[in-house]
């Protein structure tokens, strides 16, 4: 599974597609500029002139009462006023009534026919149409003509509303500006005071109205009155009311009459004769009561003197019963008359509260009778009330209308003031070329960096380094610039001096090994000796997903940097169906690994060419066989190998096939030491990397890493190493020597 990149690297990324295709961002960005430009000398020069108004939300405080024309106080309306009031400014009743006053339709640039029609008019004209022509008029097309060019742009953080008109003709948006000015001015005063006069004959006709409609609800008041007598429903001065009022508080106190008597009554029947406070208070049951004690006590002491027994005794006895009897009938009389009087009472106070209930509900349906026509006769009160109030309030609005017509001829009753006057201006207003210029170029800019975006996007092929990376799961061993693409001024002077002795990237290492490219190759070898553990690889094979990808030029520049270690490297050409390893070398081809494995010649050094580059031989292909699969299978190309390291050879480098064209490179796999697969940078699709990645792997390649070949040199993936330049071959070689001294040069 490949690794997520991080944000940075993603950054990183963009970065490195926008440099990659910085052609495509350079040729928009000068195309946009170049349009811009070449249309800004081409069009014609325009003129803006603007007048400034300012616009208050309320007419100047002539008269203490509003007019109609005036807006609501409400700072929620602001913005809604103002917006109106700029609508109202560029609407086609302003615009026709500035052509009326201008006299536009007979000013001779303006007149019909008198410009020409434009590229699109001309192309619509050609155009047949189905529906006849409608004739429009002047006035109407020299409206819309002129709302066309008008702009309303109110100021910021003011009252103020700035009016500009644009026109080939200085004077002439001068005029226009000021008449639009005018004529909204106008436009706003003829509102208001229009609206004014209506309302007023409105008003008038309603008061006469209103008169005749309180007159007829008076007379209907007052005969409702009559009908039910009601007098006045006030509670202060309504006699029904009153007498009910009256009513209830009599039947209040008869009901607490009553209770008393019913009580008196009560207690009289149940308390003893005795204990009733009539008896208590009678002279005569006093009075018989004393003679009943004397009597009483007389019996006493004559039966304590005389004893029981004497005969004046039983004359004490009789009369003292006799008293006895008397004071029994008086107390049982007096308290039967007690309970008489308070039974009369309790039923004269009961008849009482019956009477007085009967009286207060008389009254309470009288009462409710009299409200129920009291809310009819209130409610045409109140209409007769709130009519004559409306009344009153037409009269008084009527008065002030009256009065505020009166002010439509002066000129400051209108809530709009002309702060500038639009005068002709002295410079034109568009083109403005360095605006549209920066406008272009910023455009194109993004434009460019979307362009370039897409083009990466759609190319299937590798761009970078990182990229490669995570197509195939592999070690990037270098990165090749372009042959011939360096940047700078020593590496553009070397590069010319290199060309003089060669056109191709094949022998770079050798010829200049300054250049970027020479140095990649440095850095190559350097990754290939430290790449496995067990010390530096001697067998080495180079191929490449598919054709034209550097393969050859890659294995002759890792020979000669190899061999610039003082080690003793020699060059297979194992592409044995299309050689080139000969080419450069400018040796000949007639006899090499096919003769070999062919076995028309046992002992490969025979065949083994030395070139100009010290300590680097090289071998041929020979002849292209019928069967070179099966030449490099047999046993014969192993003892090839094998002998040409016991002659002496550090290093072994096989120039292969390209890996999904033949099965060469499959074949060769297994009998190397460490793999490299070269891909062109900007040319070799993803999916024929993975395939060859993928099919050398299924070989059981030990060891297996990548070279991006063909980078820009001035990208984001050339990796240049400015420290280096300046410095002669053998410095670079000595250093390289002492570095990888202690690490390769054992196992070499």
């Amino acid at each position: 599974m490949l690794p997520i990149p991080a944000p940075n690297e993603e950054l990183r990324e963009y970065w490195n597609v926008l440099v990659r295709r910085r052609w495509a961002v350079y040729l928009t960005v000068a195309l946009f500029g170049l349009v811009a430009l070449v249309g800004s000398f081409l069009s014609t020069p325009q003129y803006r002139s603007s007048t400034t108004l300012q616009i208050e939300r309320h007419n100047p405080e002539i008269l203490t009462f509003r007019d109609l024309g005036m807006t609501d106080s409400n700072w929620a309306a602001y913005s809604d006023f103002y917006q109106t009031q700029y609508k109202i400014i560029s609407s086609r009743s302003v615009a026709r009534r500035a052509v009326e006053h201008l006299q536009l339709a007979s000013h001779p640039d303006l007149a019909p026919g008198s410009s020409k029609p434009g590229l699109l008019q001309r192309i619509r004209s050609l155009i047949p149409s189905r529906t006849a022509p409608v004739e429009q008029d002047p006035e109407d097309v020299l409206a819309g003509w002129l709302l066309g060019k008008l702009e309303v742009e109110p100021v910021r953080n003011s009252h103020l509303v700035r009016i500009s008109w644009t026109s080939t003709d200085p004077e002439l948006a001068a005029r226009v500006a000021n008449g639009i000015a005018g004529a909204y001015v106008a436009h706003s005063m003829d509102s208001l005071y229009v609206t004014t006069d209506h309302a007023e004959e409105f008003l008038l006709d309603q008061i006469g109205e209103l008169k005749r409609e309180i007159a007829r609800h008076e007379e209907r008041l007052q005969d409702y009155g009559e009908s039910r007598r009601i007098i006045s429903i006030d509670d202060t001065n309504n006699l029904t009311l009153q007498a009910l009022q009256d009513f209830a508080s009599r039947r209040t106190a008869a009901q607490a009459t009553l209770a008393r008597a019913d009580a008196a009554y009560k207690a009289a029947l149940e308390s003893p004769a005795e204990a009733l406070p009539e008896v208590a208070r009678s002279e005569l049951i006093a009075g018989l009561r004393r003679e009943y004690a004397a009597y009483e006590a007389e019996q006493s002491e004559t039966s304590r003197t005389f004893g029981e027994n004497w005969p004046g005794l039983q004359t004490l006895e009789s009369k003292l019963e006799q008293a006895r009897e008397r004071l029994r009938m008086e107390t049982e009389r007096t308290a039967h008359e007690v309970v008489a009087a308070a039974h009369a009472e309790f039923l004269r106070a009961r008849d009482e509260v019956d009477n007085l209930e009967h009286l207060l509900n008389q009254q309470e349906t009288a009462a409710q009778k009299l409200k129920r026509d009291a809310v009819e006769y209130a409610s045409l009160q109140s209409e007769v009330d709130k009519k004559r109030e409306t009344l009153t309030a037409l009269i008084q609005r009527h008065n002030e209308m009256s009065l505020s017509t009166r002010l439509r001829d002066v000129d400051s009753s209108t809530n709009i003031r002309v702060v500038d006057e639009a005068r002709a201006p002295a410079g034109h207003f568009r083109p403005r070329t360095r605006w549209n210029v920066f406008i272009a170029l910023t455009l194109g800019l993004m434009a460019g960096i979307g362009l370039a975006v897409a083009l990466d996007y759609l190319d299937n092929s590798i761009g970078s380094a990182e990229h490669l990376s995570r197509v195939v799961d592999l070690p990037n061993l270098a990165v090749i610039p372009e042959h011939g693409s360096a940047s700078g001024g020593i590496s553009r002077v070397r590069r010319r001096e290199t060309l003089a002795l060669t056109s191709s990237i094949d022998l770079i290492a050798h010829t200049d090994g300054r250049t970027p490219a020479g140095e990649a190759y440095r850095e190559l070898r350097t990754s290939i000796l430290l790449f496995t553990p067990d010390g530096a690889p001697r067998r080495i094979m180079i191929t490449s997903a598919m054709p034209e990808e550097g393969k050859t030029a890659t294995a002759i520049n890792l020979a000669v940097v190899l061999s610039q270690l003082g080690r003793r490297v020699v060059t297979i050409d194992t592409d044995l169906r299309r050689p080139r390893l000969h080419a450069p070398f400018d040796i000949d081809n007639s006899r090499g690994v096919s003769t070999v494995l062919a076995g028309l010649e046992r002992d490969p050094g025979r065949l083994v060419v030395r070139t100009q580059v010290p300590g680097l031989d090289v071998l041929p292909s020979g002849p292209v066989p019928p069967n070179p699969s099966e030449l490099l299978n047999s046993p014969r190309f192993d003892a090839m190998v094998r002998d040409l390291l016991e002659l002496g050879y550090d290093h072994v480098v096989l120039d292969s096939p390209p890996a999904l064209s033949v099965s060469d490179p499959v074949v060769l796999a297994s009998k190397v030491d460490i793999g490299v697969l070269v891909v062109r940078a900007g040319k070799t699709p993803r999916q024929s990397i993975k395939a060859a990645a993928d099919k050398l792997r299924q070989a059981r390649m030990q060891h297996l890493g990548t070279i991006l070949n063909g980078v820009d040199a001035g990208g984001p993936d050339a990796y240049m190493r400015h420290r280096y330049y300046g410095r002669s071959n053998d410095e670079l070689d000595s250093e390289s020597t002492e570095k990888l001294g202690r690490t390769g040069g054992a196992s070499a």
